[in-house]
């Protein structure tokens, strides 16, 4: 087995586990990351979206979960198969949304051959020195590799050292989606044992300060809102999605990209229940804060739309597609409030729309819809 010499600083190592690829994007897409096929189940027979009663039961030991912002973490040191620290997160609703493990001495991947044959069909996300100091000194530089893969709701992430062509895993996460970047604060209690800069490492349960501020609440709200409205455990749940954004929204979110579009999603949880003057006017206070964002404009337009204000309704989904000449949605949702008025213009909307949506699965139902409108529009 290898020990972990000198390696990154602190701040150098930041990313590796958890590289947020959630602040580029608020809005959680399909995922397109590879098979995450592994026969390395750290978690065993536990799994994301279990609830911490049941967690807690299948461990059958005494357990002491710590404050983690609105949530708790728990933290199991096991010696099967070789030194490990697993660490367990939990929302407030008490729903297992995230865990890491680290493995001081590294392990062999060899008895392996899945996840093996998985990280060969991976491109590496990153890569980087262990032993920066070796720069210095002149000795051995070691080549850490991250690998990142994961499913439809969830991301996975793998550190893996390569000695003498053999894989060696050092690291592992597994996180629900919206909840990616708040693991990112926990790294430096993560793998301290990665980080050795010299300095004395931190208390092995100590949270970083910023879990304990309002800001940080506010994120997990928002990413407890995420969860529940596009269905990361299987359900879609907007009464907790609406609690969430409300909560997120007064506690107070960061930055505007998160409070236009906590704005938002609250108003497409809002609409869910039938709310539609609330849904409009979460969706007008999402675009004072960032006014040209086509979709939250496209989706003020469906409820201009449903409360039948169609001369708002057009301008919306106009504007949307000034905005984005190849939105797809928008040309639907154009065509179909302009046929009652306008047959022309709507026959032509939606031929625009079939040539914009081909190729996307997602769009199958409405182009099929699309089809039959063309067609009762041309045997007019």
């Amino acid at each position: 087995m290898i020990r972990l010499r000198k390696a990154f600083t602190l701040s150098g190592l930041l990313c590796l586990i958890w590289l947020i690829s959630a602040c580029g994007t608020l809005t959680p897409p399909p995922s397109r990351l590879p098979p995450s096929a592994s026969d390395f189940k750290p978690l065993g027979s536990i799994q994301l979206c279990d609830s911490q009663s049941s967690f807690l039961a299948t461990h059958k030991r005494s357990l002491k979960p710590h404050s983690w912002g609105t949530g708790e973490t728990i933290k199991i040191t096991s010696q099967q198969n070789g030194k490990s620290d697993g660490f367990y997160f939990f929302n407030e609703d008490g729903l297992l949304i995230g865990a890491a493990f680290r493995f001081p001495d590294g392990v062999n991947l060899s008895p392996y051959p899945i996840l093996r044959k998985t990280l060969s069909q991976l491109p590496p996300t990153l890569e980087f020195f262990l032993n920066s100091q070796s720069l210095v000194d002149g000795g051995k530089l070691e080549t850490a590799t991250l690998y990142r893969t994961g499913d439809k709701t969830s991301t996975t992430r793998y550190i893996v050292l390569k000695e003498n062509s053999s894989p060696i895993l050092l690291a592992t996460a597994t996180v629900l989606d919206p909840y990616e970047s708040l693991l990112a604060q926990f790294q430096n209690t993560l793998i301290p044992n990665l980080a050795d800069s010299g300095k004395p490492s931190p208390k092995e349960d100590q949270l970083p300060p910023q879990s304990e501020e309002p800001a940080f609440w506010a994120l997990q709200a928002f990413a407890r809102g995420e969860a529940s409205l596009f269905a990361s455990c299987g359900t879609r749940d907007s009464d907790i999605a609406i609690a969430a954004y409300t909560k997120a929204i007064a506690y107070g979110l960061p930055d505007p990209i998160r409070q236009s579009e906590a704005h938002h999603r609250l108003g497409l949880a809002l609409r869910d229940k039938g709310r539609l003057a609330d849904t409009q006017m979460h969706f007008e206070k999402a675009l004072a804060i960032r006014p040209n964002i086509p979709e939250v404009i496209n989706n003020l337009g469906t409820i201009f739309a449903e409360q039948g204000q169609t001369e708002k309704a057009i301008a919306s989904f106009e504007k949307a597609i000034r905005l984005k000449a190849n939105y797809a949605r928008a040309r639907f949702n154009l065509a179909d409030v302009l046929e009652p008025i306008n047959s022309k213009r709507a026959l032509e909307e939606y031929e625009t729309y079939l040539v914009l949506a081909e190729g996307f699965p997602e769009e199958t139902a409405r182009i099929a819809l699309a089809q039959k409108r063309i067609e009762h529009l041309k045997n007019r």
